[in-house]
């Protein structure tokens, strides 16, 4: 019995003591990590109470395989510590413990718990669903909790196009949504994750989940939008929703598919709205689901054009210039333009795509593909809509051929085919002269008359000079007044028509190479200089001197030296500036 009480005195000395002298509780070591890469050691414990402040310092031992004895690594002497960085020598299966030392006394200590570096990874964890949300439009990507204790978070993977994967973010929740570049309307966006500890070993990565890709196709000819989609890659799927809103609606479901099909067609009634679409994928025998991406049609009405017609037809120089006006806020999707040759057929010429049919457009062709002094051209264009539905025709517009005959020099008669198809029809013509044959709608001219409508002949008295040696006419056709909708004036142009006299030419019969006249030169007005010639010959038939160019004339020289007195012949091609041909044949006489 006595020896009992001893036993029972001396345990409650003892529990006395290691109040009185501060030692209650023991470390408690929480994790141990180890970096690999580094060989560093991560070390977090719970340190125990100090009631009567006599801590002085704490060990760490360490051993790196059950075989070895525990071996001092470190003494530190901060109380508040409850971790430390160390490096350790190698990277095998450390086991380690604390002593802390804070008796009152200064020799009592007390042991922490034996702990194992933690190179134990979570469970594997799974996704439950990746989703596009339907605000944000952005990846929604949900998983279920680990099941183990020491989960800290989860890394988020992102699988690229080809296969690889990449971290993306880490979370500590149970959803995370993508708001990074990555943009599941465009394209299939791919996830996996895993599941790390507080020494940030990771579980192995999980199978991948993708999101629906969805895509609409609007056919406004059958007032249909098809719809097509990607599959969800992730469980199996039982069915396909298929979810619309019009306009300011809300999304209802309006129809569902088996899990093989992947398309679905929607006809609609009304033009004018706006239908926006989403899938939701279901999975077999589970509540969850995958909704993918929205996607919105427009729809517009077929709107036929109206009041499109040609401003003009015009020559210029030798070409035509073609001026189609498309008026706004039409469907017009292109014109299609027809030309017929004299009186010969209409054939299709040309086809224009309008860009902006709600702005409407101006169309201006040059049409090199004619002889504009001899034939007339005429031109007009449908409108083309969707569906290949032709809207209207334009009216036809022809251009003005202008034929001038000259009886005699002073007495020239133009008559021409009367310009009456503009859209506001011709309010007046002008008969207009130039001395240039070049002279185009924007040159100079002079105004001879200015004539009604209906009037297609004219007599003009104006004569040929030395210092006018080309006459040329052109018509000018202008438009009445400008008027709603049609917002502009034009004008169109005849061919261009010159008329010149018979060439008048003059011979020397003499030229003196050592005194004034030394070059045979012919002389003359009407002349087309640019195609007459003449030819030098000696008295038995050698070609002396030839030129295409009358204008230099012949300086009595043959291969580089003078030549002998004597009479020589000459031949002679003069060209009219009306096209008159004119041959000369005479001789010429040099002297020294």
């Amino acid at each position: 019995m006595r020896f009992k009480i001893h036993i029972l005195f001396v345990i409650l000395f003892w529990g006395c003591t290691q109040t009185l002298f501060g030692l209650e509780g023991r470390p408690k070591i929480r994790r141990a990590c180890l970096n690999r890469s580094d060989s560093t050691l991560d070390l977090h414990w719970n340190k125990p109470a100090d009631n009567c402040g006599s801590f002085t310092h704490f060990n760490l031992y360490g051993r790196d395989n059950s075989l070895s004895i525990f071996e001092f690594l470190g003494t530190y002497t901060n109380y508040s510590s409850t971790s430390l960085t160390l490096k350790l020598k190698n990277v095998k299966a450390w086991e380690f413990y604390l002593v802390y030392h804070k008796a009152c006394n200064g020799t009592d200590s007390i042991h922490s718990d034996t702990v194992f570096i933690d190179n134990t990874a979570p469970s594997n964890s799974t996704l439950d669903s990746v989703s596009v949300d339907l605000t944000t439009q952005k990846a929604l990507i949900g998983w279920s909790k680990s099941g183990d204790a020491d989960v800290e978070g989860y890394y988020i993977y992102n699988v690229s196009s080809s296969g690889l994967n990449s971290i993306i973010t880490t979370s500590s929740g149970l959803v995370y949504l993508d708001i990074g570049a990555r943009n599941p309307g465009t394209s299939v966006q791919s996830y996996k994750i895993a599941a790390f500890d507080s020494c940030k070993n990771a579980s192995l990565i999980s199978q991948e989940h993708s999101t629906i890709w969805l895509q609409s196709t609007y056919n406004q000819c059958n007032k249909s939008i098809s719809l097509q989609w990607t599959p969800y890659v992730g469980w199996p799927v039982s069915n396909y929703d298929i979810y619309l809103k019009i306009d300011a609606g809300n999304f209802t479901k309006i129809g569902s598919v088996i899990s093989n099909i992947n398309q679905f067609t929607y006809n609609f009634n009304q033009f004018g709205s706006t239908y926006c679409f989403f899938i939701r994928a279901n999975k077999q025998g589970s509540p969850i689901t995958s909704s993918s991406n929205a996607t919105c049609n427009a729809t517009d009405n077929i709107v036929p054009s109206k009041n499109s017609y040609i401003a003009k037809v015009s020559v210029i120089n030798e070409v035509i210039e073609f001026v189609g006006i498309i008026q706004p806020n039409s469907s017009v999707e292109k014109i299609n333009i027809y030309k017929k040759v004299g009186n010969g057929a209409f054939v299709i010429w040309n086809t224009r795509i309008i860009a902006n049919p709600v702005l409407g457009e101006t169309i201006r062709i040059i049409d090199n593909d004619v002889n504009v002094h001899t034939k007339t051209y005429s031109y007009y264009f449908t409108t083309e809509g969707p569906c290949s539905l032709i809207f209207d025709s334009s009216q036809i517009a022809s251009t003005i051929l202008l034929t001038v005959t000259m009886s005699q020099p002073g007495d020239q008669t133009l008559n021409w085919n009367s310009y009456a198809e503009f859209i506001k029809f011709t309010e007046n013509q002008q008969v207009l002269l130039s001395s240039d044959q070049n002279s185009n709608y924007g040159s100079t001219w002079n105004i001879l008359n200015t004539l009604g409508t209906g009037i297609a002949t004219y007599q003009d008295f104006t004569t040929v000079s030395i210092n006018q040696q080309r006459i040329c006419y052109c018509i000018r056709a202008i438009e009445n007044n400008i008027q709603a909708p049609f917002n502009r004036k034009d004008s169109s142009y005849s061919n261009v028509e010159c008329v010149t006299a018979d060439p008048i030419v003059y011979f020397p019969n003499a030229i003196q190479l050592n005194g004034f006249n030394t070059v045979f030169l012919p002389q003359g007005v009407f002349i087309d200089y640019s195609k007459s010639y003449f030819l030098i010959y000696d008295r038995w038939g050698q070609l002396l001197y030839e030129t295409n160019d009358i204008r230099k004339g012949w300086d009595g020289t043959a291969n580089g030296e003078l030549v002998q007195s004597d009479v020589y012949a000459y031949k002679a091609v003069i060209i009219g500036l009306n096209g008159k041909i004119l041959n000369f044949d005479g001789t010429i006489t040099v002297l020294k």
